[in-house]
């Protein structure tokens, strides 16, 4: 049994709903409500419908109120008769027939006809949009009056000439649901705080809190099918100041142990200047992520052991050390980017897919050409690997000797793994340079950072390709804004 109420202020009207029922679905300015087992408490149809309006009358709202076995006749009978209307059970049928046509264009903003018929989904379309007024005009055409004379019409035939909103609406004239009530969400605020008897210093009493908080929440959220997306931990300081920290998590989790850990290991990069006497944990809270793995695919960490490695990296190497390179616009040699860690398994999954689609086709291409030319090919004789350049992050300061044509003819260095020699061989040299525009040190000076995009300055430099007699080949650069000489890359 639902009831409806109808009336422009759609606020107070969920406020009347909240206090008879938690099942409850808002319009545009109709509030339609579950109000099965509330005859235990209040008593028939007729005195619930009386207790709504009288709690509406409290709150200063006038109101229609219709009491049927369906949403639908509750909901068409609440915006077409004023005042209190209550249908029995089986009788909405008989109750709509008598109404008169137009209240399909009364209703036609507020009743989701179009929306049901093409299974809940949205469409913009213009044409779409339309169904309904051109299935009001077509039973207008047709001489109906009465919502009646619409029920009353041969399904086949009104679904031959209107479609599935013919039905839709023919459906509505017999004050049949073609779909359930669909409950309004209440807006929940995962939030949890507790106010400490006695201040406490360190991480260790304060991790007992923190359990002592997040375990109610992980319960919640785990109720609701929710995760973590971004723990706030707010710290009361004795004093009156607040120490609060943002963990952004890479994967939606609840998991007590893990959330725990990294809000620890958080706060020891970042401890509270003063003791703590009040400590709170709010939850910004997100769908739980579901991933489904092959049987042939390699494990992977869950997202709880992978955001605990990044923390733990991040309070020993630094937030900003940490990370997936990206590539970055730019021509300077090894530039890129760090962006956070966060493993996408749909891209891994896709291009996984397009490989083994891709030797498919080549299997199928090498196959069918061998059938079609009967060609037995050869074994192949083992090719040896091509060699591959091992770029150094940082280069590697060096002494190159050069002769007077700037043609270099021994590199040595101090760095250990470099045993460095007479040059046997060399090609260059190749001059690269850039970012002129940039003022800031020189490919010396940025030795530490080169290759990062956020370094400053320009570069401009000379690179060689040498095999030294210790059987080495090497990339070697001379910054010419500086004259020094870095070794670039091991050609393994």
């Amino acid at each position: 049994m639902c009831s409806a109420l109808n009336v422009v202020a759609l606020n107070d009207l969920v406020a009347i709903a909240q206090e008879f029922s938690p099942r409850f679905e808002s319009g545009r300015d109709v509030v339609t409500i579950d109000v099965r087992g509330l005859d235990r408490l209040l008593g028939g149809a007729q005195t619930i419908g009386e207790e709504l309006r009288r709690e509406a009358a409290r709150r200063g709202v006038r109101v229609h109120i219709a009491v049927a076995g369906t949403r639908t006749a509750a909901l068409v009978l609440a915006v077409a008769r004023p005042g209190l209307t209550v249908v029995t059970p089986g009788a909405e049928p008989d109750a709509l027939a008598p109404l008169a046509m137009g209240i399909l264009e009364k209703i036609h903003g507020d009743h989701d006809v179009e929306r049901r018929a093409r299974g809940g989904r949205r469409d913009t379309s213009v044409q779409k949009e339309n169904s309904a007024i051109f299935a009001i005009a077509a039973f207008n055409r047709w001489g109906l009056r009465t919502l009646g004379e619409v029920a009353a019409l041969p399904p086949a035939d009104l679904s031959s000439r209107l479609g599935r909103a013919g039905l839709m609406w023919q459906a509505l004239a017999r004050g049949d649901d073609v779909r359930p009530l669909v409950p309004d969400a209440a807006e929940e605020r995962f939030e949890s705080s507790m106010d400490l008897e006695w201040p406490i210093e360190g991480l260790e009493p304060l991790s007992f809190v923190l359990t002592r908080l997040l375990e109610p929440l992980s319960i919640r959220l785990e109720r609701r099918d929710r995760g973590v997306a971004v723990l706030h931990v707010q710290l009361g300081l004795v004093g009156g100041d607040l120490h609060a920290r943002r963990l952004d998590l890479p994967s939606p989790m609840r998991d007590v142990r893990a959330l725990r850990t990294l809000a620890l290991l958080d706060l020891e990069s970042h401890p509270p200047a003063a003791a703590v006497d009040r400590v709170t944990i709010v939850v910004d809270p997100t769908p739980g992520r579901v991933v489904q793995h092959t049987l042939f695919a390699r494990p992977q960490l869950t997202p709880e052991q992978l955001s605990t490695l990044l923390a733990r990296l991040g309070a020993v190497m630094g937030q900003d050390r940490i990370g997936s390179p990206a590539t970055v616009d730019s021509y300077r040699p090894g530039a890129f980017a760090m962006k956070a860690f966060a493993p996408d398994h749909d891209v891994e999954r896709r291009a996984r897919g397009a490989r083994r689609e891709l030797l498919v086709q080549n299997d199928n291409s090498a196959s069918s050409a061998a059938s079609a030319f009967n060609v037995v090919s050869p074994t192949p004789s083992p090719q040896p690997p091509p060699p591959a350049l091992r770029r150094c992050r940082q280069p590697v300061p060096g002494r190159v000797a050069a002769d007077a044509s700037g043609r270099p003819v021994r590199v040595t260095t101090d760095r250990r793994g470099f045993a460095g020699g007479t040059v046997v061989s060399a090609s260059g040299p190749w001059r690269t340079s850039g970012e002129w525009w940039d003022t800031g040190a020189g490919e010396a000076g940025r030795a530490g950072g080169a290759g990062k995009a956020g370094a400053a300055g320009g570069w401009d430099r000379d690179e060689w390709d040498v095999t030294l007699t210790d059987g080495g080949s090497y990339r070697v650069f001379m910054d010419r804004a500086t004259g020094g000489w870095f070794i670039d890359a091991i050609c393994d």
